[in-house]
């Protein structure tokens, strides 16, 4: 065999790792990669050991045996970013897998390499800022989209054994998915079920022994994945310490992120009876909750449930209804003017709709077969079109007013459900769009369609990279800020210290969230510093923490500890932390101890 020949053979490999270097050569030279949340920065510290000195495979956030698998390379080699691999290797390959799949479906070398770089063009375009800016949630759903994908395009004249084979990589990352963010695979998982239901309606006798074969044992390896990341976080958080915080955390997130804390006046009764006092009670609402121990599981539940009660009383559900529908409609179609529109991502998805429904049209070859002539095939090919996308569109109506409703509808979760969308929608159309019969009209398809979305794709480039390079820049100019702190808690003369830092001082400047970026000045050794507040407090992880420096409750250390120190941001209130320990009968004095960065207050706390 010549070059030539073994270039033929291998071609799909070439164009797709070729287009593959070349996006990682765009975002790797023109960016860096950040974590796109402190709370990323958390789990990447609890899973490196800088949190409690010793790599830990209970993430909290991430199920047990993907952050034990992690953290299992932390203990081998400690200064590799290898969460930060872990997430540009779970997106690079996503992106390599559709780009795989895709090239093999089309038969000449142009239309694999036009369908490749038009490929390239779109993901660059829509997804450039998740991959600079990278979130566990979007890394979730790339994963199970591009399940959905490959399980989709998978050859559906496969025998049975051969088509589970060859659908064994899409549960995989399905079961993945669900290990890296349990709950947003569960969010998708009915999309996942839309594109299962759709492929096994186009077989030809759909109940036949071999297809029930087929579609129930892909089924079943799908549930099998989940049922063994469900069962071994099960088991690893099944100690008695691990399940209160659980039941706390689980609180704790209702609370904030899905309800309002009632005003203390207001509701003064109900906070007395749970034994709740006022300046108790602040201490939930600049979330440094982690300063009363009295602030539990139980008494975060009760609150939680009783500001839901009060809420729904609020605004009722036929009052609430119309209101979200009006708002899901609103980002649906909005475009690139609109205020608050899903733009690009909703276009993305809405000439997703048009393609697929426009190439379900023509007649199909269909089981090695050309279909009847007639005016009712065409019918039947609308009909068919039509139920499919249909299905899809509802389904994912009722996703998107679940989490409208909840009013919890933040770009993580709201772009991974158009991304999810789209995938499946670019799977149904390549499929429909491979059994075209006439070449003149499948070629005239695949142009009409590659026009329009490259040109949306190369309008909405330049924007994105504008937008990252913006957000970049700003990144690091508060990273800085933040980096100033953390190397004076490192300082020689200070290692021996640690430092309680306010909430909202930890979180942002300027609205500008700090992160970190990924493979940039790594060190994983012990830090000397925690908030007071967030998802990891109260945890054992965070006790583990605490008895590394000898304090036994951030209420304690603060008061009693000569080298526990409350650093706040310049600008945010610290009335509340005087207040708080007069309250409780062990009186304070609060007195500036260092300055840095020009935004934070370093303060020595001591009883009087």
């Amino acid at each position: 065999m010549g070059i030539k020949g073994w270039i033929k053979r291998k071609e799909n490999w070439i164009i797709s790792l070729g287009l593959l270097a070349l996006l990682l050569i765009f975002t790797g030279c023109g960016f860096d990669y950040f974590y796109d949340l402190n709370d990323d920065v958390l789990m990447k510290d609890i899973l490196a050991g800088a949190y409690t000195g010793t790599p830990e495979g209970h993430n909290i956030q991430m199920l047990w045996l993907v952050s034990a698998l992690i953290s299992l390379f932390y203990r081998i080699s400690g200064s590799v970013p290898w969460y930060g691999i872990f997430l540009c290797l779970c997106h690079f390959g996503c992106f390599f897998l559709i780009l795989r799949r895709s090239v093999s479906l089309f038969q000449t070398f142009a239309g694999k390499l036009m369908a490749a770089a038009l490929e390239t063009l779109v993901f660059a375009g829509v997804f450039l800022d998740h991959l600079v800016f990278a979130q566990y949630t979007v890394t979730c759903t790339l994963l199970a989209g591009t399940a959905a994908f490959l399980f989709f395009t998978t050859d559906i004249e496969l025998e049975g054994k051969t088509f589970v084979k060859r659908n064994i990589p899409a549960a995989l990352l399905v079961s993945a998915a669900y290990l890296i963010r349990s709950e947003m695979l569960l969010l998708v998982l009915p999309m996942i079920c839309v594109a299962g239901a759709v492929k096994w309606s186009r077989e030809n006798k759909i109940f036949t022994r071999e297809n029930v074969f087929k579609y129930l044992t892909v089924i079943g390896m799908l549930l099998a994945g989940i049922f063994v990341g469900w069962l071994t976080n099960a088991l690893a958080y099944g100690t008695e310490e691990w399940k209160t915080f659980t039941t706390f955390f689980n609180n704790r997130t209702e609370l904030y992120d899905f309800q309002e804390i009632p005003a203390y006046e207001e509701h003064r009764a109900f906070y007395e009876s749970i034994g709740l006092t006022e300046k108790e009670k602040i201490l939930l609402d600049n979330y440094n909750f982690g300063m009363d121990e009295e602030i539990d599981e139980q008494m975060v539940g009760q609150i939680a449930a009783y500001a839901g009660e009060k809420r729904s009383l609020q605004k009722p559900f036929m009052e609430k209804f119309p209101e979200k529908l009006r708002d899901y409609l609103y980002r649906f179609t909005g475009g690139r003017e609109d205020a608050g529109s899903d733009y690009p991502w909703n276009y993305l998805v809405i000439l997703g709709y048009m393609a697929v429904f426009f190439t379900a049209v023509p007649r199909k070859y269909k089981a090695g077969e050309i279909q009847t002539k007639g005016l009712g095939s065409y019918v039947k090919n609308i009909l068919g079109a039509a139920f499919s996308l249909a299905l899809l569109f509802g389904v994912r109506t009722g996703l998107w007013m679940f989490i409208l409703m909840r009013e919890r509808a933040p770009e993580r979760i709201t772009h991974s459900l158009y991304l999810m969308e789209f995938l499946i929608l670019a799977a149904m159309f390549l499929i429909q769009w491979r059994g075209i019969c006439y070449l003149r009209v499948k070629r005239n398809c695949a142009l009409l369609t590659g026009v329009t979305f490259g040109l949306m794709a190369a309008l909405t480039l330049p924007v994105s990279i504008q937008a990252v390079s913006e957000k970049q820049v700003q990144r690091e100019e508060v990273n800085a800020l933040f980096g100033e702190l953390h190397q004076y808690f490192a300082r020689e003369e200070n290692k021996e210290n640690f430092y309680l830092i306010d909430v909202y001082s930890s979180v942002s400047y300027q609205g500008i969230p700090y992160s970190e970026k990924m493979f940039h000045n790594v060190d994983n050794s012990l830090d000397n510093y925690d908030i007071m507040g967030g998802w990891a407090c109260k945890s054992p992880l965070q006790r583990k923490k605490f008895r590394a420096f000898d304090i036994k409750t951030m209420e304690q250390g603060l008061r009693e500890k000569e080298n526990v120190y409350f650093v706040r941001m310049t600008g945010e209130d610290m009335s509340w932390l005087p207040a708080y320990y007069e309250a409780h009968g062990t009186p304070v004095e609060v007195t500036l101890a260092d300055t840095v960065a020009g935004i934070f207050e370093i303060y020595r706390v001591s009883g009087k």
